[in-house]
């Protein structure tokens, strides 16, 4: 019986002893696996001048527009309607994706509101008109005082919409004494607070058109303007007699423009 109790005490002893032994082995191992797993993580940290491939759909400009800010941020790129597969070093990623960003937005539409003034340096009360219109009133009286203009006749105002981006825009203005047409290139919206934006346009062109012939006759040409959002801009002047075509007598066009984006 005793022989019994001492085998089973034996047995005991030896089961514990054991499991303590697994548990000391079993702790032991953590910190070596611990270590090897921190070794393994930094065999996979990203390297900065990997070259990688990345594909993009863009959804408001072309590609050719994204490459022509962004191309010294990539190695070599492909492109396809809306989509382009560029090929760029990992740690220029984050900056040409912040391009695209700032580049793939819906166009804004500009609303222009143009005025062609008849300007005289004669008094000429029957065409001296009320000109109800402040912001108008205020560009106007600046170029009596350097024009020495003693009356208006205001023809218009024509009202134009342009697609920001959409290159040459052409329209026919509502004029009540000839026939003017009138070009537009190039205008981009620049700034993002409603109230302070800028709108630039590469060219105006207001065209005089001979009634019978159906030529042009270019009256008006201004390259590179800006003005404030809906602000009044005097885009150009020039001598003007009722054929439409210029004179050197005292009258004078004027053409005036206005813009709002929508």
């Amino acid at each position: 019986m005793k022989k019994k109790k001492i085998l089973s005490l034996f047995i005991v002893l030896m089961f514990v002893f054991a499991v303590y032994s697994g548990k000391m082995t079993f702790l032991s191992a953590q910190p070596i696996q611990e270590k090897q797993a921190k070794t393994d993580t930094s065999k996979q940290v990203p390297k900065p001048y990997e070259a990688l491939i990345k594909t993009y759909h863009l959804k408001f400009i072309k590609p050719i527009e994204l490459l022509a800010v962004a191309k010294f941020y990539i190695i070599d790129s492909t492109s396809y309607e809306d989509t382009i597969t560029v090929k760029i070093f990992r740690i220029n990623i984050p900056k040409f994706e912040e391009i695209m960003k700032k580049l793939d937005v819906e166009k804004k539409t500009v609303l222009f509101k143009v005025f062609t003034v008849i300007a005289s340096r004669e008094k000429e009360t029957q065409e001296n008109e009320v000109i109800e219109n402040r912001d108008l009133r205020k560009v106007l009286d600046e170029l009596r005082n350097l024009w020495n203009f003693k009356s208006y006749k205001i023809d218009g105002p024509s009202f134009l919409t342009v697609k920001e981006d959409s290159g040459l825009s052409y329209f026919r203005l509502v004029s009540a004494v000839s026939n003017f047409n009138m070009h537009i290139l190039h205008v981009k919206v620049r700034g993002e607070k409603p109230g302070k934006r800028i709108v630039s346009i590469g060219q105006i062109q207001l065209k005089w058109i001979a009634a019978f012939s159906n030529t042009e006759q270019t009256l008006i040409s201004t390259d590179n303007i800006t003005l404030k959002e809906k602000g009044y801009l005097v885009a150009g002047i020039s001598g003007y007699g009722y054929s439409g075509r210029a004179t050197k007598d005292t009258k004078a066009l004027i053409l005036v423009i206005n813009a709002e984006i929508k």
